[in-house]
Order: structure tokens, then C-alpha cells, then sequence
């Protein structure tokens, strides 16, 4: 089992360590920011590592992969005869009671929420316009409002599983991690395991569970298992078989993915080989029963698009589970040689080159900016060697971020205002961050900024010379912060 940290080599699970090898270089043709993975056979690790600065210790949020979490204390209520599937969800919030509802909201049930079939069509809190997030599953003017009969259609729908550890909490006086404890006790989930909290105080069991890298594997083992744990049933049983398994269809559009559009079980994705946990910028677990497999990963490639995650999941499937043979095979004695050294010097992805003949045009140069969404005022650069730094003023005053070129840089970002522990509550620190910077042509510089917090998230800063001409286009892929730090602005040189 995890738990015991049983470590072998590819080979003595049936996989030759030279598919490990391309599995990683595909990953890395392909530029996807993973932070850490494990592989795991029939209990053991063949395989783990860990990307710079990260390490088996770092604490790293999950997003919705949190949501499997959620799952698995309503089933461990389930089957302490606490809640039943068939449950009028606003029968267990008596508050609500007096306000008339549409029938289609008082039908929901508990069943509804774990298979993402809510009524409404997104998420009633994501607007952030009302603090107690609880309150708008049912009463926000507009996003509460129901557009389809509770059960029949999917819409992926996060205030559905928020109001489920709400319900937990509600039912056991405890948050839903809290009320877990005794089943991460015995399989080996650190103490420090803990959940972001929303505005209104409860646990933010959508999105917001930080472990580590070993946690994660250790709860993706046990789902693997159907919830038995050196021969002692954890969890129900016939709840997670129903759990990992194909509860309403997900298909949706003209896209199909093995990854995610397989089917849907409660707050857990079917693949067709098995079945998965899925966070937002790559917190994935692959699990699958028939060879005794399992993938786990964390990361951050939150993009315009979620094809990251599919270039992870079908390496995984073509180049792992796929040569994974059913007894020990010969050792690859090379392979597990330079998997080895691959496997000690991880490093994320660089873009562009370390030095440009354009440096001295902009070393120490301000440029006045026009009017933009941004709110930046001007912009400097000062470039020493390959050392830099990039000070800017915005809105909340001036700010500098340094960075080293072809380099990777841990620092802090320079805000205070993002939230950390709770929603919407500014954490009054820096963020932790990762920055990189590099020339993408020789008038077009990138700083690429990684928060690497309690939140993740990054900002890719552009900025385009021409003349005494600056055009500045910042990217950001963070959910909930980082609000002005994507937009447009263009400037002209100081004189």
C-alpha cells in the first residue's frame, strides 16, 4: 500500500522504465507545467518525483479533485444510515422552508448533487456578488433559478457540491476533512491535511482541499480498492462502486475525451478504462482496477483550453498503462539509470532565450502608459546580466517583480490582497511564486509568473518593443484572484 512506502523498480511491476522515460519526454516536448507525480502498482511506488522548488512535504491544493473528497463523507453518512441518496436536499436546511421554491429546486436530491444534475445551470456563487455562498444554492435572484428537472441532464455545477459539505457539516457538527479523520488515520493522510474555507465560514469541499502529493495517492488508493484497507472495509462498499462508475452520461459537445467524457459517478470521473479524479490545473488522479494502476499528479496548466490535461491523460494511457505487463519483466538497467537522474532534476518548462541584443534599449528605461483596463501607470526595466527586474504602479501603489533570464525564480508576487485560507479574505502576505522570464523574440519579452501558494495560478506578462514604443498584454489563468492582471496597455518611452 502507499501507506507504507514500498518503492520498486518499474520493472518489478511489469512496466520497463523506458516508457516512463518517453512518458516524461513527451510532457516535456509539449511544455506541461507538472509539479509532481507518482505511479503506483498493486500498492508500491514505481515511480515518483518532483518538479523545482517542489518536494514530497509541499502542500498542494487539489481544486475540484476536493470534490471526491466530499463524495466519500456522504457515503461514510450513507452508511451510518445518516442520509440516504433519495434526500430532499432542502429538507435538511429547515431555514430555508418558509421561502416558495420552484418544485424543480425542492426535488433536488442528495443523489442529484453527487452526479452533478442540480437544476440550476451554474454555479449561484461564483459571481462572488453574496458572501454566504450556502444561502445562494437556494435564493440567489438569478443563479439559483431552475432551467431543468433535478437528475436528468449533467451540467458540471460546483454549488452542488459545496452544498453537500455543507451537509455533512450540518449533519455531524463537523467539517467534512474533520469527520474523516478516522478513515485518513488508517490509511495514512497527514494531520495536516485542511480546506480553504468560503466566505460564509464553511469548508470549500468544491475546490479547496490541500495535501500532499503521498495524501493524494493514499485516498486514490482506497477509492482503487473500493474502499478496503488491508482487509477493513473504510467505506461503503457498494457506495464506491456506484461512486467510480458510470451514473449519467457527460457528454456534451462535439469533443469527446476518454478523460471526461465517459460518463460521471458521484463527484468522480468515468474514463473507460476505470475512472478519475480531476482538479483544475492538473490535479488528477487515473485510476484503473483492471491492471491495479494509478496515476497522481499535481500541477498548474490552467490555459485557454484544457487540452493539458488530455496530452497527461493519454501519455499515461499509450505509454504506461498500456505496456503495463501482468508479472515482473527483465530490468532495463539503463533506463532505470537515467529515469533515475531524470527523476532528481525535474524541471518545469522555459520559454524563449536568455539574452536579446534589444537589452540595452530598455535597461533603465520608463515608459509612460496610456489609459488601460490594467490600471498601470507606467513600466521600468533594469537588466543586469541575466538579472532583472521589472517595476510597475498600479492601483494599490508601486510595485517590482524581479526575475533572472532562462531562469526560474522563486519569490513572492507583489500583492497583498489575494485571498489564502479563505475566500475573499486577503491574506495580508505575498504569495509564494515562481517566475521566469525569457526573450520570444529579440522585442519580445515574457515574464511568466507562477503563484505557487495556498492558491495557484499564473500571469503571463508580454511585452512588445518597437521604437520608443511599448505594447504590454498580460494573461492570467487564476481563479478568483489576480482580477486586473489581464488586459492590455501600451506606452511610449520617458523622455
Amino acid at each position: 500500500m502507499v501507506n507504507d512506502l514500498i518503492f520498486k523498480t518499474p520493472e518489478e511491476e511489469g512496466l520497463d522504465s523506458k516508457y516512463v522515460l518517453k512518458f516524461l519526454k513527451i510532457l516535456e516536448r509539449r511544455k506541461v507545467n507538472l509539479h509532481s507525480f507518482m505511479l503506483v502498482r498493486h500498492g508500491n511506488i514505481i515511480a515518483e518525483g518532483y518538479y523545482k522548488p517542489f518536494h514530497k512535504d509541499f502542500m498542494h491544493r487539489l481544486y475540484s479533485s476536493s470534490k471526491t473528497y466530499v463524495s466519500m463523507a456522504v457515503g461514510l453518512l450513507i452508511g451510518e444510515g445518516k442520509l440516504k441518496l433519495d434526500d430532499k436536499i432542502l429538507d435538511h436546511f429547515p431555514e430555508y422552508k418558509e421561502t416558495e421554491y420552484h418544485k424543480w429546486l425542492k426535488d433536488t436530491t442528495v443523489e442529484d448533487a453527487l452526479k452533478m444534475s442540480v437544476p440550476m445551470l451554474t454555479d449561484t456563487y461564483f459571481m462572488r456578488d453574496y458572501k454566504e455562498w450556502a444561502w445562494t444554492f437556494f435564493n440567489h435572484p438569478t443563479r439559483s433559478r431552475a432551467l431543468k428537472p433535478a437528475g436528468t441532464v449533467f451540467n458540471y455545477n460546483t454549488s452542488g457540491s459545496f452544498i453537500l459539505d455543507v451537509l455533512v457539516e450540518k449533519i455531524t457538527g463537523k467539517p467534512f476533512l474533520e469527520y474523516m479523520r478516522p478513515v485518513f488515520d488508517k490509511i495514512g493522510v497527514s494531520k495536516d491535511i485542511w480546506c480553504v474555507k468560503a466566505p460564509d465560514g464553511y469548508s470549500w469541499g468544491g475546490s479547496g482541499v490541500v495535501c500532499t502529493t503521498r495524501d493524494f495517492a493514499k485516498f486514490g488508493e482506497l477509492l482503487l480498492n473500493k474502499g478496503e484497507y488491508k482487509g477493513e472495509q473504510l467505506l461503503p462498499r457498494d457506495y464506491v462502486e456506484k461512486a467510480t462508475s458510470k451514473q449519467i452520461a457527460n457528454l456534451t459537445d462535439n469533443y469527446y475525451s476518454d478523460r471526461h467524457s465517459a460518463g460521471y459517478g458521484y463527484q468522480v470521473w468515468v474514463n473507460e478504462k476505470g475512472f478519475s479524479l480531476l482538479g483544475m490545473g492538473s490535479q488528477f488522479a487515473f485510476c484503473f482496477p483492471d491492471k491495479d494502476f494509478m496515476f497522481v499528479c499535481n500541477g498548474d496548466t490552467q490555459c485557454n483550453n484544457d487540452t493539458c490535461g488530455d496530452y497527461i491523460y493519454e501519455a499515461v494511457r499509450c505509454e504506461l498503462y498500456d505496456n503495463l505487463k501482468d508479472g515482473a519483466i527483465a530490468p532495463n538497467e539503463a533506463a532505470q539509470e537515467e529515469l533515475k537522474k531524470r527523476l532528481s532534476n525535474l524541471e518545469p518548462p522555459t520559454f524563449g532565450e536568455a539574452r536579446s541584443q534589444h537589452e540595452g534599449a530598455i535597461n533603465g528605461k520608463i515608459y509612460d502608459l496610456e489609459e488601460n483596463r490594467l490600471g498601470w501607470k507606467w513600466v521600468r526595466f533594469d537588466l543586469d546580466g541575466k538579472n532583472g527586474k521589472l517595476t510597475y504602479e498600479n492601483a494599490r501603489g508601486v510595485k517590482t517583480i524581479g526575475f533572472t533570464l532562462g531562469e526560474y525564480k522563486k519569490a513572492t508576487f507583489p500583492e497583498t490582497c489575494f485571498y489564502d485560507t479563505q475566500v475573499d479574505k486577503p491574506a495580508n502576505r505575498e504569495l509564494d511564486s515562481n517566475t521566469y522570464a525569457g526573450w520570444l523574440t529579440e522585442t519580445q519579452l515574457l515574464i511568466a509568473n507562477y503563484i505557487i501558494d495556498t492558491n495557484f495560478g499564473s500571469c503571463f506578462m508580454t511585452f512588445g518593443f518597437k521604437g520608443d514604443e511599448v505594447g504590454i498584454m498580460l494573461n492570467k489563468r487564476a481563479e478568483f484572484f489576480m482580477e486586473d492582471y489581464e488586459g492590455y496597455a501600451g506606452g511610449t518611452l520617458r523622455k
